[in-house]
């Protein structure tokens, strides 16, 4: 049975990765004894996340890359030309294997630069969602990635979400939107919830009435293919209580703060694109 799976290594063991293993896990890709994940000596608790899994998992890299298929680099992005220097200086690896780079900012002609000259490359933007196999994810293909690896990309990523191909120069807007919208969203929804509390519901009722009611709300949206504000004046009766809660949100500027936190992260990512990711 596990022969038929896909052997998936992980260089860097940290959330991203530890969201996308369970997710393949869950879509039935691969197995905890089918993956193998590295990170540093000091990150115990990613170690301990893997083996939980049933993973192997090892504090160098270059084991990973030898036992793998497809290899996900998923450190940060300072830690990048390291990680795969060990791979590039390693004399007994064959790497003409599949490497997904999750790195924010770490650009293709960077990656292929950092690793053997056969290696095939794939740079991906997936999100933490992805551990419940929703996850929103895009992807750009290397000078040497071949039809057939933008096939078990899409594979992997469809598996655990929503996948898109999608040109390079998109990435940074891409981050900053569904790379780091959860977070927006988390914020809101205990916004959401707090509002309640404060009007007298119960904490645990709160959370579950804002969480279902964005994913509701998502939902219609995505499914009904109808523009958000059309779905928004379908709520909204005339000099009715949504009414009055979107004038408040609309005093406080709350549109323009969701556009300005896109804006700001674009630019964070872009100034790392920019920096030299070897110093």
């Amino acid at each position: 049975m596990t022969s038929n799976l896909l052997k998936i290594g992980f260089i860097g063991g940290g959330k991203m990765a530890q969201a996308m293993a369970k997710g393949f896990i869950s879509a039935g890709l691969a197995k905890g004894e089918t993956m193998i994940s590295s990170c540093h000596p000091s990150d115990l608790a990613s170690a301990k996340a893997f083996k939980e899994l049933g993973a192997e998992s090892l504090f160098e890299n270059v084991p990973v890359v030898k036992k793998s298929d497809v290899i996900i680099v998923s450190v940060k992005p300072s830690v990048v030309p390291i990680a795969l220097g060990d791979i590039k200086k390693a004399a007994d690896v064959k790497a003409d294997k599949l490497f997904l780079s999750i790195a924010m900012g770490v650009t293709i002609k960077q990656l292929e630069q950092f690793l053997p000259s056969e290696s095939r490359v794939v740079r991906v933007m997936p999100n933490t969602p992805a551990l419940v196999r929703s996850g929103t994810s895009v992807f750009v293909t290397g000078s040497r990635a071949t039809e057939k690896d933008a096939e078990t990309t899409k594979k992997l990523l469809q598996a655990v979400g929503t996948c898109e191909q999608v040109p390079e120069g998109l990435l940074d807007a891409i981050t900053a939107l569904s790379g780091s919208g959860p977070a927006y969203i988390y914020v809101l929804i205990e916004a959401l919830a707090d509002g309640g509390v404060k009007m007298g519901l119960p904490r645990d009722l709160a959370y579950r009435l804002a969480s279902q009611t964005v994913l509701g709300a998502a939902q219609m949206v995505r499914d009904t293919n109808t523009h958000p504000g059309v779905l928004k004046d379908d709520v909204t009766s005339p000099a009715g209580s949504t009414a009055a809660g979107l004038h408040f949100l609309e005093q406080k500027g709350f549109r323009a703060a969701v556009i300005g936190a896109i804006e700001a992260a674009t630019q964070r990512c872009r100034e790392v694109a920019q920096s030299d990711p070897t110093k």
